[in-house]
């Protein structure tokens, strides 16, 4: 859960407020590239986070929402790095999608 909320106050952060925006985009704009993963964000690792969180109260492990929040993960910090190499982006992004990638790991296993 605490995921899902950490997700949703990113989001929040970086379209609300500029001065978040100039820590994690090298232009200090919302880059168009980062804002398409608004919604997919949202989805699959808000709402995976909420689904494995709920699975994990119940003590069911190894689910398929596990899986695919783990997959939505890997997906997003490997464009973070990549991302963040090309354009000399700010590394925050990164060090908080690394951060993200392993608790997910770790709570998907």
């Amino acid at each position: 859960m605490a995921q899902a909320a950490a997700v949703l106050v990113w989001w929040a952060a970086v379209i609300g407020s500029h001065t978040a925006r100039d820590w994690f985009f090298p232009y200090g704009g919302l880059d168009p590239a980062f804002a398409a993963f608004l919604v997919p964000d949202l989805i699959l690792l808000v709402g995976g986070s909420l689904v494995v969180a709920r699975h994990r109260l119940r003590g069911v492990s190894g689910s398929r929402a596990a899986g695919v929040l783990l997959g939505a993960v890997a997906y997003g910090t490997l464009y973070t790095a990549a991302w963040t190499f090309l354009l000399h982006a700010p590394p925050w992004g990164l060090v908080a999608m690394l951060v993200i990638a392993l608790g997910t790991w770790r709570t998907s296993r």
